[in-house]
């Protein structure tokens, strides 16, 4: 007879086996990962494709990083998604100093849609190039070798290369939370991409064929979702032989994050508003992940309180622990965020509950603006 501590007991065993069979079988891939080598670099011509709305600012402090970037042979396309601000003016005074870069502009009345995907598909159909790497207006790369390491992805026959985006470590609780939120996110689609179960990628340092975007017909598939640039394309263009993980250090990109609560969870939402387009398969698993993480200590606490085999759950609470520990301290020094590892515990429940009131808020409210 399964009495509820019984029951209770059986559920913290499940939620263990589920947390180890995740860090083993998938984190431990990207904690160990040793790139591919290569016996030159790659050396095709690529287009670097930056869609940019009221990004005046952003241009004038990162786009040098971009345009002074030591590769063979490259080009730099902005697209000026109709802004207002002074973009145009600091898009001409770098067109003056830089042969390389292109300029798109696209009016307010041409546009359709919500989000980014209209002006870079305009951005994309007009690269020269069949080599793709997309980032943002607020992302800087890390190094001058940044195109040089993301386009060395493309060796050995691949079509899509996902890179990181991290973000720069500032003091505050809101930071730490984008520090955690960015690793968690990443810690998920490096690692199951190297599982052979590519999902998504990040639009802040993403590349791919522009054969494989004519091919899948771009955007078409999920139009009418503003968001999903970067992960409803990989999901949709993606399988478990053409993609290919760049961490080196030099090949990340670096943004400036959300600096109050509200803006993070705001960004946060319509990040999340794809997740109902994921594949079931995907969706499932890291819906499971996301279920663990949150019900663990709820879990733990209570069969610590019913003092029901006590000396198991403490043994199985240190073992995950001590692994978790030990394989987010590899992945840690492999993504360089400035992330704290110790709370690494707190972060990752505080997360999950975060994410999942997100989800059912965004299930109940229609988002009027992007």
């Amino acid at each position: 007879m399964y009495t509820i501590s019984n029951i209770l007991f059986y559920s913290y065993l499940a939620c263990f086996l589920v947390f180890l069979y995740f860090l083993l079988v998938y984190v431990r891939r990207l904690a160990f990962y040793k790139a591919p080598a290569i016996q030159k670099d790659f050396s095709q011509p690529v287009s670097v494709i930056i869609c940019a709305r009221n990004e005046a600012l952003n241009l004038r402090k990162h786009l040098p990083f971009v345009l002074n970037q030591k590769y063979s042979d490259f080009e730099v396309i902005v697209v000026d998604d109709g802004s207002t601000d002074a973009t145009a003016d600091v898009l001409q005074h770098f067109a003056s100093e830089f042969p390389k870069l292109r300029i798109i502009k696209i009016d307010p009345s041409e546009k359709i849609g919500k989000g980014k995907k209209y002006p870079l598909s305009v951005g994309i159909k007009n690269a020269k190039y069949e080599y793709l790497l997309m980032t943002d207006a607020d992302c800087r790369p890390r190094s001058e070798r940044w195109i040089q390491l993301m386009a060395n992805g493309f060796s050995n026959g691949k079509e899509i290369v996902l890179g990181y985006g991290k973000y720069e470590k500032r003091a505050g609780f809101v930071n730490q939370l984008v520090q955690w939120d960015t690793f968690f996110v990443a810690v998920q689609y490096f690692s199951f991409a190297l599982a052979g179960r590519p999902y998504m990628g990040v639009g802040r340092n993403l590349a791919y064929k522009k054969t494989l975007f004519e091919k899948v017909k771009g955007f078409e598939s999920h139009a009418h979702i503003a968001s999903g640039d970067d992960d409803l394309f990989v999901m949709e263009a993606a399988n478990k032989n053409n993609v290919a993980v760049v961490l080196d250090h030099d090949s990340h990109t670096i943004s400036r994050s959300k600096e109050t609560f509200k803006d993070w969870y705001n960004q946060k939402s319509r990040h999340l508003t794809t997740g109902g387009a994921y594949k079931k398969s995907i969706l499932f698993r890291l819906s499971l992940i996301n279920f663990i993480f949150l019900l663990w200590p709820f879990i733990l606490l209570v069969n610590f309180i019913l003092h029901k085999y006590l000396l198991v759950v403490f043994t199985l609470w240190l073992i995950k622990v001590l692994i978790q520990y030990i394989i987010f301290k590899f992945t840690l020094s492999k993504l360089t965020t400035g992330a704290n590892l110790i709370l690494s515990v707190i972060f990752g429940n505080v997360l999950m509950f975060l994410s999942t009131t997100i989800v059912f808020t965004n299930m109940i409210t229609k988002r009027d603006k992007w």
